[in-house]
């Protein structure tokens, strides 16, 4: 029988927090990005982390069909948090997809939310509306990459922008995994049935979202960019808002001294 995969860190009773890994990825990513700055902001002993393997994803690559939707995944998510901390509210973290999902329970279910972290992530419903910006490789250690193989080098400089050792070893152990386990024809049914009922757009178009948020973009991002994202600030009054150079859609371990330090802000900001 399936069941959605997801692991579960820190005290019972600490404020939840789901972690939304993006599209073709699995729950090592959000680990690898939200474990450094979790520490560094101390509040690895009062949160609770629900890190997701989306279905499709990840150890829950056997998903049915049935769940190859956003407004399905959005629901399983739902679910999920009402089995590991029923009735209490929770903050959510997205990145990419991930993210575009966050928007959606800020759009749908904003009372069950305490706040909402979202890194690079997507802020239309329509794919084809997105406006990115041109990928460039900024800064490069050629001596490095000439010492990984051309199938390695290829898929690391795909959407790099910083690319050397420690960026490499991030995307290998954190990003790469998830291009290996996910379900392909999964993710193809998801492709068909991509738009939220409740989405991007119905936060715009609806009441403000008035608990802690931050949104952490690249400058040179090429997947979602970072002018949709700046669409969302009217209606998010208790939202920071940054957009980082030398840093595209894994910026995460692009500039990771600066993410880090604006990830543990909002933590600190959770709850007031």
């Amino acid at each position: 029988m399936y069941s959605t995969h997801y692991e579960v860190e820190g005290p019972a009773d600490g404020l939840p927090m789901l972690m939304l890994h993006g599209f073709g990825c699995e729950l090592g990513l959000m680990r690898g990005c939200m474990e450094p700055p979790i520490a560094e902001a101390g509040k690895a002993d009062v949160l609770l982390r629900v890190y997701v393997d989306l279905p499709g994803h990840g150890r829950s690559n056997g998903a049915p069909l049935s769940l190859a939707s956003s407004d399905a995944m959005l629901t399983e998510c739902l679910r999920i948090m009402d089995d590991v901390a029923p009735g209490k509210k929770f903050a959510v973290v997205g990145q990419s997809y991930g993210g575009y999902l966050a928007l959606g329970m800020m759009a749908s279910v904003p009372e069950r939310l305490a706040g909402a972290a979202l890194i690079c992530p997507l802020a239309v419903d329509d794919l084809a509306r997105r406006r990115v910006e041109e990928g460039r490789l900024l800064s490069a250690d050629e001596k490095f990459l000439a010492t990984l193989t051309e199938d390695e080098r290829a898929s690391f400089l795909q959407n790099a922008v910083r690319a050397d050792a420690e960026t490499w070893e991030r995307f290998r152990d954190e990003e790469a995994p998830g291009f290996a386990s996910a379900n392909p024809e999964f993710l193809d049914a998801v492709d068909e049935h991509f738009s939220l009922t409740r989405g991007a757009r119905s936060l715009t178009d609806g009441l403000d979202f008035c608990e802690p948020c931050a949104i952490v973009c690249g400058r040179q991002d090429s997947m979602v960019g970072f002018r949709d994202q700046a669409l969302l600030l009217p209606k998010l009054p208790r939202a920071t808002f940054a957009v980082l150079d030398v840093a595209g859609h894994n910026l995460q371990f692009e500039q990771p001294a600066l993410f880090n330090a604006i990830i543990a802000e909002w933590l600190e900001r959770l709850g007031h």
